[in-house]
């Protein structure tokens, strides 16, 4: 009787940190998601946040990596050091998220410290998506291949002045010098003589 209370026991124990775990990983996956609303633009789907796995490759065209950065999650099973590599990895990652919000170094302390205040300050403050930062997004973005409809305008921003070209396009030529009248004569000097056949300029 006594093994079956304990064994009924330690099944229930199991059963709430299986809940417990599934709440904050609800909790935290929010955050995530509210901030990959904000990539919307990208094409990134939001509801990637509560996937496990697909979420990392969709952080990783968030912050502009490459994709196949995904298999770091392998070094997961590599005692110790793997364990230290991922954490590198993550950092990385981590700021070209922060960059790509707008945000520094500061930022992403507060993402590897405190990722679930950080997320939801990403996702409910006022910082914008302003596109991958990482070296996979900036090479894809390089002579402005985004454009406009990459990044659309903020609040708080100005909008593109008149007369400045489309992105990625050059500017136009300067117009050329206007054509000024040739100087006076010094004083008391007269006017150059007029061609045969016309009358001299008026004084």
């Amino acid at each position: 009787m006594g093994h079956l209370l304990l064994a009924t026991s330690s099944g229930g124990g199991a059963g709430i940190l299986i809940i417990v775990y599934i709440a904050l990983y609800i909790i935290f996956a929010l955050g995530v998601y509210g901030s990959y609303q904000k990539a919307a633009p990208q094409g990134e789907p939001a509801w990637a946040a509560f996937v496990p796995i697909y979420n990392f490759i969709v952080l990783l065209r968030v912050a502009g990596r490459p994709a196949s950065w995904a298999w770091f999650l392998l070094l997961v099973f590599v005692p110790f050091v793997g364990s230290l590599a991922l954490l590198v990895v993550a950092i990385i990652v981590l700021h070209d998220v922060s960059k790509s919000f707008g945000h520094g170094g500061g930022f992403t302390v507060g993402l590897v410290l405190l990722s679930v205040i950080f997320w939801y300050i990403l996702w409910l403050g006022k910082s914008a998506y302003l596109g991958p930062k990482g070296p996979a997004g900036l090479a894809a973005n390089a002579g402005g291949a985004y454009g406009a409809q990459y990044y659309p305008p903020q609040p708080g921003y100005p909008a593109q002045q008149p007369g400045y070209p489309p992105p990625g396009q050059a500017p136009a030529p300067p117009p050329p010098p206007p054509a000024y009248p040739p100087p006076s004569p010094p004083p008391g000097q007269g006017p150059p003589p007029a061609p045969p056949g016309q009358m001299p300029p008026l004084q």
